[in-house]
């Protein structure tokens, strides 16, 4: 009888339902937007990445992966301003970086090809047939 009330009052404790953990979505966004993945994200928080998964579904009506991505999206174009205002007040290595990625400008190498058979003496002359 003792071991049944024990595995009652066992049974209802798992029944009770958790603490609903707050999370900061604004530091979840700026973490996104940086780059960081699901998993950093929730560890970051000290949650598990499925409560984080789930809570994302409930509270914004859109998968994490959806939700991640236009964050992600968010924080590239945030760079990408930032870069372009940089190169605009004349940071050169800004300006030369943006060249190549965006205009496919590079630093070209010339290289001179010469004939070098036009100065052989006359006996290593490939032209002749005499052989």
């Amino acid at each position: 009888m003792e071991m049944a009330v024990r595995l009652t009052a066992a049974l209802n404790l798992n029944d009770m339902p958790r603490k609903k953990i707050n999370i900061d979505w604004k530091k979840v966004d700026r973490m996104l937007e940086a780059g960081c993945t699901g998993t950093e994200v929730a560890a970051s928080l000290g949650i598990h990445p499925d409560t984080l998964y789930l809570r994302c579904e409930a509270e914004h009506k859109l998968g994490f992966s959806d939700y991640s991505a236009n964050k992600r999206a968010s924080g590239d174009r945030m760079l990408k301003v930032k870069q372009m205002e940089l190169a605009m007040k004349g940071d050169k290595t800004m300006l030369v970086w943006l060249g190549k990625q965006r205009l496919n400008q590079s630093n070209k190498l010339e290289t001179k090809v010469e004939d070098v058979t036009k100065n052989l003496p006359d006996w290593m002359d490939e032209s002749d047939e005499d052989e």
